[in-house]
């Protein structure tokens, strides 16, 4: 009984989060930039178009930045998503993929009081709404934020929960705040193993980068346009922006959604688990990034840690009710 109530509660959750976007009013330009572009080259790929040749060329004619690299995202998304014939499929996919990250989240939760653990699951769920916007598939966040979910869930299996933080890290770069919360935790573990592995892992993908950064580079002609930076000092307005991704989080005062997140991230240090910690850590961390790095149009890199900020509130809760029965 008690998985039934889960999955109908998830299924209403769901349904609402499908509404959203159906009751938005429609945008005046219609057509959004970049997930255009990314649905453009994964067309051109798929017809056997080079990955590297077709993005520079998509962004030229975009009149996008080429250079430096960081101005051109990492193949993996493209490449998976060229598999798939249409939007339609890719769609699909990236559902049944949110369908499987919500369903081991629970799973890795089966050992909490139900009430805990369908609070943490319908809040992460508020943090994945964005999914479900026509042509967000294209968005490398909401298939790097829902590779994230499944390492979380496989804390019990380290080489797995690694190699999915990995995963999440090609995708998407920023990925790199939770796979390094996981070395940290490691060490705090005194895990050796384990945190060996993370070091590998966050080795390996530096190594890619430095391919890809090269490959890049070796498609770059003059006259390219260069990126003016990400280095911006955006402070609190760029995170609390972020943070607003979180559908629980969009109406409310920037104050007041801070605090909101700051109780929750150390509720889940304090009284977590290792799921939470390592959530916390790297939301922590990517947060404190924000601060720093990103242009006021980069709010909607908040996809990556929307669905992990407020994991903390059923603890808050569970807490305060204990210490009432005492």
């Amino acid at each position: 009984m008690r998985q039934i109530a889960f999955w109908r509660a998830l299924l209403l959750a769901l349904l609402a989060c499908f509404a959203l976007p159906a009751a938005a009013k429609p945008a005046a330009r219609p057509v959004q930039l970049d997930q255009e572009l990314y649905r453009t080259v994964a067309e051109r790929v798929r017809s056997g178009e080079g990955f590297y040749q077709a993005t520079m060329a998509a962004q030229r004619e975009r009149t996008y930045p080429v250079q430096p690299a960081l101005a051109v995202r990492p193949p993996t998304m493209t490449w998976l998503l060229a598999l798939l014939p249409s939007t339609a499929t890719r769609t699909a996919a990236l559902i049944a993929l949110l369908f499987g990250a919500l369903s081991a989240l629970r799973k890795s939760l089966s050992d909490r009081p139900p009430a805990e653990a369908l609070g943490m699951v319908a809040l992460a769920v508020a943090g994945l709404f964005g999914a479900f916007f026509p042509d967000n598939v294209y968005l490398h966040e909401q298939w790097s934020v829902l590779l994230i979910m499944l390492s979380l869930a496989a804390q019990r299996r380290p080489s797995l929960m690694i190699g999915l933080a990995l995963l999440a890290v090609l995708v998407r770069e920023t990925a790199l705040a939770w796979l390094a919360a996981s070395l940290l935790m490691a060490l705090w573990k005194r895990d050796a193993k384990r945190a060996a592995t993370a070091l590998g892992a966050i080795a390996l993908a530096g190594g890619l980068w430095l391919l890809h950064a090269q490959l890049v580079a070796a498609e770059v002609r003059p006259g390219d346009l260069t990126s003016p930076g990400w280095v911006r000092f955006g402070g609190l307005p760029l995170v609390i922006d972020a943070l607003r991704r979180n559908l629980l989080l969009t109406g409310l005062p920037g104050p007041l959604v801070l605090l909101a997140v700051a109780a929750s991230l150390a509720a889940m240090l304090r009284w977590g688990r290792e799921m939470e910690r390592t959530a916390a850590i790297g939301s922590a961390g990517f947060l404190a990034a924000l601060t720093v790095f990103g242009r006021p149009d980069n709010g909607y890199w908040g996809f990556m840690a929307a669905p992990f900020v407020l994991l903390g509130w059923p603890l808050i809760v569970r807490e305060v009710l204990t210490r009432l029965k005492r």
